[in-house]
């Protein structure tokens, strides 16, 4: 019979396993970054290593996926560093001849594996290398240049909403200070006090104002723009520091996140999707957007972090160079939430963080003069500087993941990803059930995974399965990885159980 135990750390329950022989099955529920891959490899090596209970055998069910729910993969964050504990050893129990009732894969690296490695770049800075060297090895064939990147960007914070909430903070005293105009009429002074709640109807926006729990009519109309005071065109909020405070809901204010510093708000909707909201901060790439890029952690070495830098201004200015703002976001660039998950953009967070310091200084470093900053370019232009979090030893050719080669993003050594720190070198084997794997394959049923077709950097280019009555079943390494929900498709080996 089920129990739930609720813990916030895995040491109590290693501790209750390893002396509850009987417990057959463990399904870890955890939001993603609540608990590392370390300490559910203890859990792991907890159950594995036990003796076996002295009963009679039982067939199990379906096994749970003993995994942290994956992250949208583009540009995904950089993890924690962990160093991982030895890898458990996953003994096949199926007898010959016999259908297995589950399928663990093991591998390493996380992402798409194009472009830069994030723990790549942080082992070339361990080693001594600068930011352009770190950029100009995994890109190649590239030169870093000064280029213009005083343009303002349009990054889409929230998509798809029907209500926003939002208020002025102070972050020195006079602060806190709004400016609310909807399309076609004055615009209203707010401050601190104030919170003005946008409702999305076909083709129009509503807003009210709530002050001391008495709520009044602002009004409506196409649209709606936000200014608060200390930014570069603040209207009538005033000169004193102040962030934007923005979310779907008024709970949603009191939680952390989601604070920006510059530019101003623009709330609308589209033609394609006129019944609800799009939410975007237009602010300037040379400083503004650069300064809330929260990709990796800001403690990482300073050569790293000017190697993010490189890259994000360089992504953000290839996405603005397109000339356009793509439709569906009323943006340029998303803040890495969708629609399109681009570069992660937490705002003020990132800057004003325990080692937002750091971060400053390494955009700060970049910057050739008040209106430029250095850029990878390949043939002229800016390149949309792809990265990831880890590899398998080498990265990905951009043909063999999206089918389009570019010329910048060939396969290259990335040895600095295996290294023993990165929590990415070795994963928690992922378990998968009979029927979870058949249904990647489309089969009836698996009984046997070749993983043996692979690209130069490594990674899974194709996967076979053959089902009990010999039918062969074909994927790519990369339909496989999202099937099966893996991290990677730097998968060493398959174990049938």
């Amino acid at each position: 019979r089920p129990l739930l135990i609720s813990t916030s750390t895995g040491t109590p329950v290693t501790a209750w396993l390893a002396v509850r022989t009987a417990v057959a099955h463990v399904l870890v529920l955890a939001t993603p970054g609540q608990l590392s891959d370390s300490t559910v490899r203890s859990l792991h090596t907890a159950v594995a290593s036990r003796k076996a209970a002295p009963a009679a055998p039982v067939t199990p069910t379906a096994k749970p996926t003993v995994t942290p729910t994956a992250k949208p993969t583009v540009t995904p964050t950089a993890k924690p560093t962990v160093t991982p504990t030895a890898k458990p050893t996953v003994t096949p129990t199926a007898t010959p001849g016999a259908l297995p009732t589950s399928f663990a894969f093991a591998g390493s690296g996380y992402g798409h594996g194009v472009g830069m490695s994030q723990y790549g770049a942080r082992g070339m800075a361990l080693e001594g290398a600068t930011g352009t060297q770190i950029v100009k090895h995994y890109y190649t064939g590239t030169t870093v240049d000064a280029v213009r990147d005083d343009q303002d960007i349009r990054v889409n914070l929230l998509h798809g909403v029907r209500t926003v909430v939002l208020r002025g903070e102070a972050l020195a005293t006079g602060g806190g200070g709004i400016e609310v105009t909807v399309s076609g009429l004055t615009p209203v002074r707010g401050t601190a006090a104030d919170v003005f709640t946008v409702v999305v109807s076909t083709g129009k926006v509503t807003v009210s104002r709530t002050t001391a729990g008495k709520t009044t009519a602002v009004g409506a109309g196409a649209g709606v723009v936000v200014r608060w005071a200390g930014t570069r065109a603040p209207g009538s909020a005033g000169t004193v520091a102040t962030v934007v405070n923005v979310a779907s809901s008024v709970a949603g204010l009191a939680t952390t996140g989601h604070r920006y510093r510059y530019g101003f708000l623009d709330i609308a909707t589209t033609s394609a999707t006129p019944s609800v909201g799009e939410v975007v901060n237009q602010v300037r790439i040379h400083d503004e957007y650069l300064l809330g890029i929260a990709e990796v952690s800001s403690s990482w070495p300073a050569a790293a972090l000017q190697a993010q830098v490189l890259a994000a201004r360089s992504f953000a200015l290839a996405r603005y160079g397109v000339g356009k703002v793509r439709s569906a976001c009323r943006c340029h660039v998303d803040d890495g939430g969708g629609p399109y998950i681009d570069q992660t953009f937490a705002g003020w967070a990132k800057e004003s963080g325990s080692s937002g310091k750091y971060w400053r200084a390494a955009v700060a470093s970049t910057w050739s003069s008040a209106t430029t900053g250095l850029v990878i370019r390949s043939a002229g232009k800016p390149i949309t500087a792809f990265y990831f979090a880890a590899s398998g030893g080498r990265t990905q050719a951009s043909q063999d993941v999206w089918f389009t080669a570019l010329p910048y993003a060939s396969t290259v050594e990335d040895r600095w990803s295996t290294a023993a720190s990165v929590p990415w070198s070795t994963w928690i084997p992922r378990v998968r059930t009979q029927a979870q794997v058949a249904a990647a394959f489309g089969l009836s049923n698996v009984a046997r995974i070749d993983l043996g077709d692979r690209f130069p950097s490594g990674a899974v280019r194709t996967a076979k399965a053959w089902s009990s009555t010999g039918v062969l079943a074909t994927v790519r390494g990369d339909v496989l990885r999202s099937r099966l929900g893996l991290p990677s498709t730097w998968v060493s080996k398959v174990t049938a159980s």
